[in-house]
């Protein structure tokens, strides 16, 4: 900082001691109000009256506006600085007109009044916009740093952050990173939406149409569950969705959300909302509301899927049965027992046994693990439509390693041991599959970059043949030995 301080007075102050050094004797103040002075003296005297206004004006900029800023938190408006600048330089011209030269200060204001009207009438707009900017520093609707909203009449939005507040113009960075220069007058005329005040959190909204045949019940719940899984936007206040209006496509609902604009900017807000809603919209097989033109000889296609007729189509998407043939999937979907799960219930408690897995369907979950014997938890990470949990319990008897609870409300699928057990007294085989697909799973999740590709394979492997084993212990089916090559090798069990 005090570099910088020295670099600001070290121009002013070298033109003021070379003036004193080259013309001392000029400068005796005895003979300054004396009309016989040389022309020479004049021109000396009049130049450090010059640069003591100078070094005035950046004494000013570095002890009074930067304790100022230190002490607000913010920078001073370009344009308060000029203004104070241009005012010091004027009152030392005066001075050195009056003074120095001996002239009447009220003849060059009578003078300088025609030109004046004649630069009034070609740079009005320009006057227009110096004191709209000096409107805007008195009465600050918005400061350096903070982002704005400004609604012009007939032209587009523009949405920036404030970088600066000139004589002429305001400066915005905008959502895009490129700089939007909007003259101060024009200013005067828009309505100005300060986004930082009168606190930092913005809230935003989104709305999205879903069919009549949608329950109203289940769309508040997914699209919840969508904007809250959303990265960037704020917990608290809590995201919420709401219904708006019934319109000829569908029901209007209504997303509300809020952002910190210093930290995410709208556009990526706005983003992260839409993408996280049309994930879960899609995991939950609803589509959004169309124009609905189409004429039909046959039967309607199915806009969006049914839990209890189209279970099939939601385990296809499981990962862990991706190795089951249609039929498989078809048996397996018959046996899906459905759950509904309150907001804040928890589905598994970590250190219980479990002889059950499942799978959301609609809403959001929070998996929370801690310590034995600790009072707390912390919550490890978010399960989303499509995912599946608490496997390793029901395949292995392993105990919980952890706590779901459910962060809205949500549906489930749970499968049990029964069901598994079916499966595999068809086709052993399904067993290897399972294991191959959780120890890919989980050996991914645990060493990422930290081993070469063969030693991660053999890793991996070694993981699923320990899952295989335990299934044997579980399931009756498997305890007789699989017949069959398993990882590249036979099975010795």
């Amino acid at each position: 900082m005090s570099e910088q301080w020295f670099k600001r007075l070290f121009w002013p102050a070298i033109l003021l001691v070379a003036v004193l050094l080259i013309g001392w004797n000029w400068l005796n103040l005895e003979e300054w109000t004396k009309d016989s002075a040389s022309m020479d003296s004049k021109v000396v005297r009049a130049i450090f009256g010059i640069a003591l206004a100078w070094l005035g004006v950046r004494l000013i900029d570095v002890l009074v506006w930067r304790l100022i800023e230190l002490r607000i938190g913010t920078s001073i408006p370009r344009l308060l600085k000029d203004s104070v600048a241009a005012i010091v330089f004027l009152i030392a011209f005066i001075l050195i007109v009056a003074v120095v030269f001996q002239k009447p200060v009220t003849g060059i204001w009578a003078t300088s009044g025609v030109v004046g009207v004649v630069l009034g009438f070609a740079l009005q707009s320009m006057i227009a916009d110096v004191f709209c900017g000096i409107a805007i520093n008195i009465d600050q609707p918005f400061k350096i740093g903070q982002w704005v909203k400004l609604v012009p009449r007939g032209v587009e939005t523009m949405v920036g952050c404030v970088t600066e507040i000139s004589w002429r113009c305001t400066r915005l960075r905008s959502k895009e990173n490129t700089m939007i220069v909007v003259p101060n007058s024009m200013i005067s005329t828009m309505i100005v939406m300060n986004l930082s005040e009168p606190v930092r959190s913005t809230r935003f909204q989104l709305e999205f149409c879903l069919d009549f045949g949608v329950p109203t019940e289940r769309a508040l719940r997914v699209l919840s569950a969508g904007v809250m899984a959303a990265g960037g936007i704020l917990s608290n206040p809590r995201p919420k969705a709401r219904v708006t209006r019934v319109t000829e496509r569908g029901v209007l609902y209504r997303v509300r959300y809020w952002l910190d604009p210093a930290e995410t900017s709208p556009s990526k807000g706005r983003h992260a909302v839409i993408s996280s809603i049309l994930r879960h919209l899609h995991q939950a097989g609803i589509t959004l509301a169309y124009e609905k033109h189409d004429v039909f000889v046959s039967k309607m296609p199915s806009r969006q899927l049914d839990r209890l007729t189209d279970r099939a189509s939601i385990v296809r998407r499981i990962e862990i049965f991706s190795g089951l043939d249609s039929k498989e999937m078809e048996w397996l979907a018959g046996r899906l027992k459905e759950r509904r799960v309150r907001y804040g219930e928890a589905i598994v408690e970590q250190g219980n046994a479990g002889s059950s897995m499942y799978v959301l369907v609609e809403g959001l979950l929070d998996v929370r693990a801690g310590l034995e014997n600790a009072g707390n938890q912390v919550s490890v990470k978010s399960i989303q439509p499509g995912e599946f949990f608490g496997e390793m319990s029901l395949l292995t008897g392993e105990p919980r390693t952890a706590t779901v609870v459910a962060v809205t409300d949500a549906i489930v699928y749970e499968i049990d041991k029964e069901d598994i057990e079916g499966l595999l007294e068809k086709r052993p085989e399904i067993a290897v599959q399972i294991s191959q697909i959780i120890a890919a799973r989980r050996h991914d999740l645990q060493t990422i970059g930290s081993a070469s590709g063969s030693e991660k394979h053999e890793s991996q492997q070694t993981f699923a043949d320990q899952i295989l084993d335990r299934m044997k212990n579980v399931f009756g089916s498997l305890r007789g030995g699989l017949g069959f090559r398993r990882g590249g090798r036979a099975d010795s069990n």
